[in-house]
């Protein structure tokens, strides 16, 4: 006959050391992602700016806004864009452009300037369908067309852009409370503080679910000749992520967004109104 105390004290025995070892193999796991998310930890800045223009403009002066921020060590307003690092993306089909950040009252703006740019545009490019079995690099490459004007054969009008890519903002970046700490576009007005359990329509801009934000205004400083019927479009994005990886790649980021069309001619300070989304993603 069994021996029911030995028995249950072997059973006792199996069972905390299964729960010692599930502890210990819970804090190795726990220590090994904190490794793994510390290795891998990222806080990005990401900027983006399109211009387009549906006709010639000439003796062009834009002043941009940029993303900006106060350094109390140099007393002075900075911009976290270093040009060296802006790609500037079909440009040289538009005309001679300067684009240089320049001090306006204090605040750092993006100036582009030239004595005409010219609208692009291009051809529509048809798909073509892959048939089973067909490798993608036989099928024949399609030719681009470029011109300064609209016609049928070139209807698709071209955005000039501007982008910068910085994987290194120097500290993790306050994501949900950006005001006064990470740079914005220079100068804001707040117009109204915004936020929704769902995701909801603000002023032509989307907010996600679950975030909040801000109406801003921003000025564009913009001085050019050109016909009644011209649009100048431009949009500009900053979002400042921090990413990291646990078993694949999670963040939280802050984002803002402005963009308008402005026609005719322009000779003045335009108030442009932008969105600031902040605490998107994972904490």
């Amino acid at each position: 006959m069994r021996n029911l105390p030995d028995d249950v004290g072997r059973v006792n025995l199996a069972i905390l050391v299964l729960i010692v070892v599930l502890v210990m193999f819970s804090a190795i796991m726990i220590g090994f992602f904190s490794f793994t998310a510390s290795e891998s930890a990222q806080s990005v800045y990401i900027y983006e700016l399109k211009f387009s223009t549906s006709e010639p403009i000439e003796d062009v002066v834009l002043l941009i806004p940029v993303p900006s921020y106060y350094n109390p060590a140099s007393g002075q307003n900075e911009t976290v864009i270093n040009m060296s690092r802006v790609s500037f993306d079909n440009g040289d089909r538009a005309g001679s452009i300067s684009a240089q950040i320049e001090q306006v009252n204090g605040i750092p703006m993006l100036n582009l300037s030239a004595d005409r740019i010219d609208p692009i545009y291009k051809n529509r490019i048809e798909p073509i369908a892959i048939m089973p079995g067909q490798n993608e690099s036989d099928l024949p490459r399609p030719t681009i067309i470029y011109s300064n004007h609209y016609s049928e054969e070139t209807p698709v009008l071209v955005a000039m852009e501007l982008h910068m890519y910085d994987n290194d903002a120097g500290h993790t970046i306050n994501t949900r409370m950006p005001f006064g700490t990470e740079p914005l576009f220079m100068p804001y007005r707040i117009l109204e503080n915004v936020s929704s359990p769902e995701g909801v329509v603000y002023e032509d801009y989307y907010l996600s679910g679950g975030t909040s934000g801000a109406l801003v205004e921003v000025p564009f400083i913009l001085s050019y000749t050109c016909d009644d019927e011209n649009v100048l479009s431009i949009s500009s994005e900053f979002q400042g992520i921090n990413q990291w990886w646990i078993g694949g790649w999670q963040s939280n980021s802050y984002r803002e967004r402005v963009a308008h069309e402005f026609t005719g001619e322009a000779r003045g300070t335009y108030w442009v109104k932008g969105l600031l989304t902040t605490g998107e993603g994972v904490y």
